[in-house]
């Protein structure tokens, strides 16, 4: 992380002093727009809490100033609430003090359980980050995200593009350093952030939630210079616009029409302590603390020109002239709209701007990543730029639109060099971006496999595919010949589908399962039966279920006598063979019965020629314990036991 914000300055010591100071400033101003965040529901949770030792982060960084992590994280919330609050959303916390042992610290499970029953929009979680070792030298930012162990995905897919806009807007307030994520720039999923390949654990904080969330880790607080930045409540509020400004983007609602000039002061390299630096012609006065950070915040500011002097007490007077400059905006509307997802690979890309514009100077400051070649063309009246791709996009793929100086300007820059201020503000980039949809869908397991010639008549029909199915549109494409009645029942994620009859499939008899291309992923993609990345094709599934039970051994070795053997394997699981024979034709029912007596499959009711038999019993849908198998002809009855252990 640089040292402090922004830009630096330099200026004479009083007196004799020869030493320089550094200033870092910088300016923000925002656009206007009519809209704000009502009706959306906001709970914010500080982390850790109370000066508790034992549930908080402690750091010394000099003698005499104590960092707690959950008093940062604790101001850090009261200080973003009511700027949610004046864009008119509603905000709740999960803890109202920070007073150890008097406070109500909830338990992790008591706050995501406390953001369910107000039935909020969003969730977010304050934290900074630590490595356990004085003075780590690491300080970048980094947000956290719900991961689905099962599937190694976002638990919440938006939690991924909401983190991403938190972690950048950080950055943009307190320049920390950049992190590369395991999903994004600055993104987690948490489960693999905490076990590497093999897995580790879910944050325990937004384990049960019902809604979208993520934890955010600002800094480092065991970096002696953020930690005694992180002393300073306008830093925390530096921290909290930048997660205010997050969810101004995600939801589309413009960024505050006031802007924010802060920096830090220093004496060479090190910062200076009660610094008074006036801003005018507001005629401001911040004087700094104690915890040798040098930082200063002015915010709240309308666009015009400002001059910045330091009236530190032993230092000469400076000044540096500022320049906040109010945005505009030329883009009206663009498609696909900003973090749209599930884009079709053939789309246009279209752009509407508020008036004409100069087509050559557009044209040549558009440009797409990941490159894609395709055309240009306008309307007549120049106000619609139309982007034709000349070929397709790649599957779930995100791409970054951006038009140089034709969009909103968010974030004015100001470069600060000896008593001279230039600003590049103007109107910044115009940038969208969008998600293609995924890879179609397509089967990875079937059961039973394909061309399968003695299908076990009582199994299920199972389906394993790439990604979630819509249930719907995959009942609607799936067919049997001939036809079954039956039941369909999915795994949890809807990427394994069971089809169970009714009855038990006839024996020796050849089935076709179809499972059309009409059948769709979650995300709309058709399915894929040949995997060759065009959906809208059918899959073929063909079998045979087994024959009837027939003799096991040649019938000319005798004499035959009536017989029921013991079945093997014993114990068994989840099937077993029954062996049996007869000495002449006649009836023969053959039955399973649990350990109270009641029947539980009938395997054999049916006139059988003289010979020796085997029959599989498959009590996959039965439960462990002690089972009674019984034959009966009209001569013969015999009862022997078996044993299930699932």
């Amino acid at each position: 992380m640089k040292e402090g914000n922004c830009f630096s300055f330099r200026t004479r010591r009083q007196i004799n002093m020869k030493k320089f100071i550094l200033f870092f400033i910088t300016a923000v101003a925002f656009s206007q727009s009519p809209t704000d965040l009502a009706g959306i529901k906001i709970c914010i949770d500080p982390g850790h809490g109370g000066h508790n030792a034992a549930n908080d982060r402690h750091v010394v960084p000099d003698v005499g100033s104590d960092f707690w992590e959950s008093e940062s994280n604790f101001q850090k919330a009261l200080l973003l609430r009511p700027l949610l609050q004046a864009r008119g959303a509603t905000v709740f916390l999960t803890r109202e003090t920070n007073d150890y042992p008097t406070d109500v610290d909830p338990t992790l499970t008591q706050r995501w359980q406390f953001a369910n029953a107000n039935n909020v929009t969003w969730f977010h979680s304050i934290h900074s980050n630590a490595l356990g070792a004085a003075n780590s030298g690491t300080n970048y930012t980094l947000v956290l995200v719900k991961e689905n162990i099962s599937t190694r995905q976002p638990a919440f897919p938006q939690d991924v593009t909401m983190a991403n806009l938190i972690y950048n807007n950080i950055r943009a307030r307190n320049r920390t350093s950049s992190w590369g994520g395991n999903i994004l720039p600055g993104v987690a999923l948490d489960y693999t952030f905490y076990g590497g390949p093999n897995g580790g654990f879910n944050l325990g904080v937004m384990n049960g939630l019902t809604m979208p969330g993520e934890l955010s880790e600002g800094s480092f607080h065991d970096f002696y210079p953020e930690t005694r930045r992180l002393l300073n409540n306008d830093y925390r509020k530096s921290e909290a616009y930048g997660i205010y400004n997050g969810f101004l983007e995600y939801f589309n609602v413009p960024f505050d029409t006031l802007g924010i000039i802060c920096g830090t002061q220093k004496n060479g390299s090190t910062p200076i302590n009660n610094i008074a630096v006036r801003l005018m012609p507001v005629n401001k006065l911040y004087t700094g603390d104690a915890f040798n950070n040098g930082y200063f915040l002015f915010d709240s500011l309308a666009p015009g020109n400002y001059q910045v002097i330091f009236e530190t007490q032993g230092y000469s007077k400076d000044t540096v002239n500022v320049v906040l400059l109010a945005s505009t905006k030329k883009v009206d509307s663009v498609f696909p709209a900003n973090r749209a997802t599930g884009i079709s690979r053939t789309s246009n890309i279209v752009i509407t701007f508020l008036k004409p514009v100069d087509t050559t100077v557009v044209k040549s400051a558009f440009s797409i990543s990941p490159s894609v070649p395709g055309t240009i063309v306008w309307n007549a009246e120049r106000t619609v730029l139309t982007f034709i791709p000349s070929g397709k996009y790649l599957y779930k793929k995100d791409y970054t639109v951006t038009i140089a100086g034709y969009g909103e300007s968010r974030q004015p820059s100001v470069f600060v060099d000896n008593t001279t201020v230039t600003s590049n503000v103007g109107v910044a980039n115009f940038g969208t971006t969008f998600q293609t949809e995924q890879l179609p869908p397509y089967l990875t397991l079937t059961q039973p496999k394909p061309n399968d010639t003695a299908f076990v008549v009582t199994k299920q029909i199972g389906f394993k595919f790439s990604v979630s199915m819509d249930t719907a549109s995959v009942r609607s494409a799936f067919l049997i010949v001939p036809a079954v009645s039956g039941s369909m029942d999915w795994s949890q994620n809807n990427t394994v589908l069971l089809f169970t009859a009714d009855h038990p499939l006839p024996y020796n008899t050849n089935f076709t399962v179809t499972m059309g291309g009409a059948a769709k992923s979650i995300y709309g993609v058709e399915f894929d039966a040949n995997k060759d990345s065009i959906g809208g094709d059918p899959y073929v599934l063909t079998f045979k279920t087994q024959s009837d039970p027939t003799s096991v051994e040649d019938e000319a070795r005798s004499p035959l006598t009536y017989k029921l053997s013991q079945n093997y394997p014993n114990p068994f699981n989840p099937s077993t063979t029954i062996y049996f024979e007869i000495p002449e034709k006649q009836r023969v029912v053959l039955k399973v019965f649990d350990i109270v007596g009641r029947e539980v499959a009938t395997l054999v009711d049916a006139e059988l020629n003289a010979g020796r038999y085997s029959k599989v019993f498959d009590a996959s849908r039965l439960s462990s314990g002690m089972y009674f198998y019984r034959i009966g002809t009209t001569n013969y009855r015999e009862v022997k036991k078996m044993m299930l252990m699932k």
